[in-house]
């Protein structure tokens, strides 16, 4: 089974997929690649081959078999990044998930992304506050945060991560482990008495982690995370509809915002005061 999936996610890396989902129905399962050039359809898998599959990744991932009806997520372990799986359970049997991580991080790739030495030199300037990567699915929030931890390597920088999908030299990476107890909350506690620079923390989903960035942010760290959204004006709107109130937003220093075109990403660096303003 191993060397069957491997070959899958082979075919499915030719592709230049970046997600792929296993939709399970009554008669077979239909399997959908996200491109940049949108959604495409494969050939349908037989329902025992798939949980054959599911077992597999579960096993790999480390995601337990009692907790198979609640939703889960790991890393299956592919090359020297992994790939990340997450499973929901449906009427028909867990619906799967991977995304792939291959973009390459560096110093260069975020200077370039960015277009303006003036924001890169901002960035690295900065002493307190929250810093924003903002984007919908697929815009490289993840490879702009990863850049951004790759290029400061002159500071003390620890990541949150859930979980570590890509290896950054000199970065202090955290994986987060409910089950043993290390959760978002504990790892905060314990990073702020480790005297960081810089605070990365991953996707930022529910009010519990905007909770803790925002705190981290007002005593007086750098925090870099990433946050799901359409545009700046949606960002704003997401982190307020996370508990985050009007006035905490003012912690909030810089969000950069990531538009994907085909092959081609639009960057804008904006002031997050002038936009709480102008939206106010």
């Amino acid at each position: 089974m191993k060397e069957w999936t491997t070959d899958l996610m082979e075919r499915f890396e030719m592709l230049g997929a970046t997600d792929v989902h296993f939709v399970p129905n009554e008669a077979c399962v239909r399997i959908v690649c996200r491109t940049n050039d949108g959604l495409c359809e494969q050939e349908d898998v037989e329902l025992t081959l798939y949980r054959t599959l599911v077992s597999h990744v579960r096993y790999e991932a480390n995601l337990k078999e009692q907790n198979e009806r609640i939703p889960q997520s790991g890393l299956y372990p592919h090359g020297k990044k992994g790939m990340r799986v997450s499973l929901l359970p449906s009427r028909q049997g867990d619906a799967m998930s991977w995304r792939f991580y291959r973009s390459t991080v560096s110093r260069e790739l975020a200077l370039r992304t960015l277009h303006d030495q003036l924001d890169f030199d901002w960035l690295a300037d900065q002493r307190h506050g929250c810093i924003i990567i903002s984007g919908s699915t697929g815009a490289g929030k993840t490879t702009m945060l990863y850049s951004l931890m790759h290029a400061m390597d002159e500071k003390r920088i620890i990541s949150i991560e859930d979980p570590v999908e890509c290896t950054v030299p000199n970065v202090l990476q955290l994986e987060l482990n409910e089950k043993a107890g290390f959760t978002a909350t504990r790892c905060f506690e314990e990073i702020l008495r480790a005297d960081p620079d810089w605070i990365a923390f991953g996707e930022i989903r529910t009010r519990e982690a905007a909770r803790l960035t925002i705190n981290a942010a007002l005593s007086g760290h750098v925090v870099l995370f990433t946050l799901h959204a359409g545009s700046i004006d949606e960002a704003r709107l997401r982190l307020r509809s996370l508990g985050v109130e009007e006035s905490e937003l003012a912690v909030c220093q810089r969000i950069i915002h990531l538009e994907r075109k085909g092959e081609d990403v639009r960057c804008t660096v904006r002031n997050l005061q002038a936009a709480i303003k102008v939206g106010s």
